[in-house]
């Protein structure tokens, strides 16, 4: 029982521990692999139930087997060109709903006035853009990443292969955007000032921090101090 147990335990984090690091396989292979493992599941599950000193419910096991499968079928899937694919598109659809990523803006005038919309409530609306710009970076290189690894593995599927010119396609023009968006951002007459005004309060905030954290640390300190001495007291008084 116990070792069937393990079997299946194993295989599952197997394919779940490193997903990014499984090599390309087709649709056709994954829902193959789902289902040995399924029969697997039932297989182990069949022999728990027949061999177990006690009586074990069923629903319990057949659970556990479908969220075991469940888990393959997903984690499988995502190493497939097509899961790539779809994964790259959700972060692209996440980057593009930001006006400065999604948007080419011809002049300067048209991107400040765009910059001064999205971060209206802001002090320091350029510092704001950049850091939120700067934070979108890796997470288009990531999606380009997944793309071309698609592209490279499709395998003669002209409409998934499609799919990736498009993504990639979009991709690369919202890098693009972004780039540029920095660029005029650090370009910028008031970038500086707004940066030393920016890296000041960022200091302020850290030592208030630390004070803040000081402060907790010493009260911690006299608590446990207080403590130590109602102890003493207690136990001299009781006669310890």
């Amino acid at each position: 029982m116990n070792k069937n147990i393990k079997i299946n335990i194993s295989l599952v984090l197997l394919i779940s521990v490193s997903p990014l690091s499984l090599q390309a396989i087709q649709s056709s292979t994954a829902n193959i692999c789902t289902l040995l493992l399924a029969s697997l599941c039932a297989g182990g599950s069949y022999k728990i139930v027949q061999d177990a000193p006690v009586k074990i419910y069923p629903g319990v096991l057949i659970g556990a087997s479908c969220v075991m499968t469940a888990v393959a079928y997903y984690v499988l899937h995502q190493a497939t060109p097509a899961g790539r694919i779809k994964r790259a598109n959700l972060l692209l659809n996440d980057i593009y709903r930001h006006t400065l990523a999604r948007t080419h803006f011809d002049n300067d005038q048209s991107f400040f006035d765009a910059v001064q919309d999205v971060y209206l409530t802001d002090d320091l609306p350029l510092i704001s853009a950049y850091n939120h710009l700067i934070d979108l970076l890796p997470r288009v290189r990531y999606a380009l990443g997944l793309i071309n690894k698609a592209s490279a593995e499709v395998n003669r599927d002209v409409l998934l292969q499609e799919e990736c010119d498009a993504s990639l396609s979009c991709a690369n023009k919202l890098f693009k955007n972004i780039s540029d968006a920095i660029k005029r951002i650090r370009d910028h007459k008031d970038y500086l000032s707004q940066l030393t005004i920016y890296k000041e309060s960022l200091h302020q905030t850290q030592q208030t921090i630390a004070q803040q954290q000081m402060a907790n640390a010493q009260q911690d300190a006299a608590h446990a101090k207080q403590s130590s001495t109602f102890l003493k007291w207690l136990k001299f008084l009781l006669g310890y």
